[in-house]
């Protein structure tokens, strides 16, 4: 089963949108399922289409949408949809869900706004080559794991997650419909760890349930680790049957089979093992050709494995923890003692959260405690978004990061809600891209609507209660899994096997990344890279791991080139 695609046009001449509407019937196999004024929506058979009070929904909603205007559609319902609705005068509201996958492509054609779910529809309608868009790749580079609503692609942006763009006559307006800071205040905090795991588990358990009730053969990726565990006790619990996935690596930190198969028997999942086979080929062509760069091509073999289980069992939906550290709070500095200093002051609480996070970080309760009251009363180091030099020509990259409406805090966050809020919109640029995704598409639960906002509800210090991190998600389903699970310190990794990759590739590497298209757009610090590349022990650093990023970005880049 594959994504389900839609395509809308606003606005234009009358003969312009019927012209684009026969396009994406004949190309596309696309329907006409609405038309009211200046709209017509196109969506593909199987399509999932609701009513609302004042236009429609494409895509899945969880809730009773026909009673809901577009305006109350964030408050009265959740789900991964596209809303569309018209106004007088030939305005029209489109929203898309906060946490939703479901694409909203935008480009403008001959005075008519085209919208599409998939970028490929988007360049056929508009008969355009597509070219790439430089500034976008450098700003890619330069900030990774944002993502805002400029693509890859000169023309075509993106309305995000949780946005509202508003058409009326000719003009455009994109604004935020749905900001994480709503669930962060005072107000709505869940100091009681009680009642915030149960909390959140109620959260996860509807999560689950929303979006896995339409498919008939579900196939969890079951990586052993807390986030797929959740899950996976979620599924049980729904009584819901499904089959699951891991796959590991030679290393034994790449190796959690004996996690996954604890976890498999105890849920009663029928669980398929792979192992993840050395020599990838880290030059090889992009498979997916999307909007931006996307899946990492240091995981395509795993991908590989991924859909040929899913073949092999007929699944019809793959069901990934992917978000899971981020939303349930995994916090890599003292900001959580830093929070509660803040709410409360010193005192035997902000001393057993010291001492909770240096528990956790193996690290001394005096480092934690002073880097604590730093970060409770100086501002961030990075005061957006972190930024990365290694390889990249600081001349030819941006100083600071795209504009995004998340960006925009109230006065006096917290630093560990700032990181946790952070961390979450940087898991969302790992959603998509993914060469499985031609076999089934991928639902992720723990970054839904209900979870996201359970979570930001609880407070950055119970989430390392005890010196564990993602406290509270732990506690709430601590009954529903293998005695001892949730207690786990330990976490896979894929270090050694990234290690391995980037050392049997160094010698494509060289002539790929130095003359490549990167290069020639004048992004790359070629003298850097060439001496790092050129060593044949390549210096065991992090820089090593600053490669992947552009061996992604030069893959994505050659596939359009060389589609032309």
């Amino acid at each position: 089963m594959t994504v389900p695609r839609f395509l809308a046009v606003i606005a234009g001449s009358a003969t312009l949108r019927a012209t684009l509407a026969r396009w994406a019937a004949a190309h596309a196999g696309m329907q006409v399922i609405w038309e009211n004024g200046a709209l017509v929506v196109l969506a593909s058979p199987g399509a999932s289409v609701s009513s609302l009070h004042d236009g429609l929904v494409v895509g899945r909603i969880v809730g009773e949408p026909s009673s809901l205007t577009i305006d109350t559609l964030i408050e009265g319902a959740w789900g991964n949809y596209v809303a569309f609705a018209c106004a007088g005068a030939g305005g029209v509201t489109i929203v898309r869900a906060p946490m939703g996958t479901l694409p909203a492509f935008v480009t403008t054609i001959g005075g008519a706004l085209v919208i599409a779910s998939d970028v490929h529809d988007l360049v056929g309608v508009a008969g355009i080559t597509p070219t790439i868009n430089w500034d976008f790749m450098a700003g890619h580079l330069a900030f990774p794991h944002l993502r805002a609503r400029a693509t890859g692609l000169a023309g075509i942006d993106e309305v995000m997650p949780g946005e509202k763009l508003v058409r009326n006559d000719e003009s455009s307006t994109i604004s935020a419909a749905w900001l994480p800071w709503c669930f962060t205040g005072a107000s709505l905090a869940m100091e009681d760890p009680v009642e915030a795991a149960e909390l959140v588990r109620r959260a996860v358990t509807e999560a689950v349930s929303g979006l896995v009730q339409p498919f008939r053969h579900p196939l969890i990726e079951l990586s052993g680790g807390l986030d797929s565990s959740i899950l996976a006790a979620s599924l049980r619990y729904l009584g819901a049957s499904a089959n699951a996935v891991t796959v590991a690596t030679t290393d034994p930190e790449g190796d959690e089979r004996e996690h996954a198969r604890r976890v498999a028997d105890y849920c009663g999942l029928a669980l398929a093992i792979r192992s993840v086979p050395e020599g990838i080929d880290l030059t090889s062509r992009d498979e997916v050709r999307g909007a931006r760069p996307g899946l990492p091509m240091i995981l395509r073999l795993a991908d590989r494995l991924f859909g040929d289980v899913a073949d092999a069992t007929h699944a019809d939906v793959f069901v990934s923890g992917t978000g899971g550290d981020s939303v349930f709070c995994s916090p890599v500095s003292a900001a959580p003692a830093a929070d509660l200093l803040r709410r409360f002051g010193p005192g035997r609480q902000f001393a057993r959260t010291v001492a909770d996070l240096a528990h956790l970080r193996d690290a001394s309760i005096w480092r934690v405690g002073a880097m604590a009251v730093r970060q409770a009363f100086r501002p961030p180091v990075d005061r957006l978004w972190p930024r990365a030099t290694a390889f990249l020509d600081p001349k030819m990259i941006p100083s600071s990061p795209p504009p995004h409406a998340w960006f925009d805090e109230p006065a006096l966050t917290r630093p560990g809600k700032r990181s946790h809020v952070r961390s979450i919109l940087a898991a969302m640029a790992h959603l998509d891209g993914y060469p499985r995704h031609s076999v089934a598409p991928s639902i992720y639960p723990l970054m839904s609507q209900p979870v996201v906002e359970a979570c930001l509800r609880v407070p950055t210090w119970l989430q390392v209660r005890q010196g564990r991190n993602r406290a509270i998600a732990r506690e709430a389903f601590r009954r529903f899994l293998p005695a001892g699970h949730v207690d786990r310190r330990t976490k896979g990794g894929l270090d050694g096997y990234c290690s391995r990759a980037i050392a049997a590739n160094r010698v494509r590497l060289k002539p790929y990344l130095l003359d490549g298209a990167l290069a020639g757009a004048g992004l790359l610090d070629r003298l850097e890279l060439e001496r790092y590349l050129s060593d044949p022990a390549l210096p065991a650093d992090d820089r090593r791991f600053w490669l992947l990023p552009l061996i992604d970005a030069e893959a994505w880049s050659r596939s359009w080139v060389e589609a032309r």
